[in-house]
């Protein structure tokens, strides 16, 4: 029985780590999204400029789904 609740106790401490592992990482993450200037200099038009069919296609998807509101959710 012992070595089933020792098991147990291991399984336990390794998802407790992965959960602050895993906080870490986001905290992180978001700490650099903060802290960088990267939208700044990649911004949608620069974007449509260096590639304008992928621009087209995300403005056309974008066009459609504002004239059919409702064909993305389900009943």
């Amino acid at each position: 029985m012992a070595e089933a609740e020792q098991q147990a106790s291991n399984k336990s401490g390794e998802q407790n780590e992965k959960k602050e592992n895993l906080e870490d990482l986001l905290t992180t993450l978001s700490n650099q999204i903060k802290s960088s200037d990267w939208l700044e200099h990649n911004t949608p038009e620069k974007f449509a400029l260096e590639n304008p069919e992928v621009a087209q296609a995300f403005k056309d998807a974008a066009e459609k789904s504002e004239q059919n509101p409702n064909s993305g959710k389900k009943s």
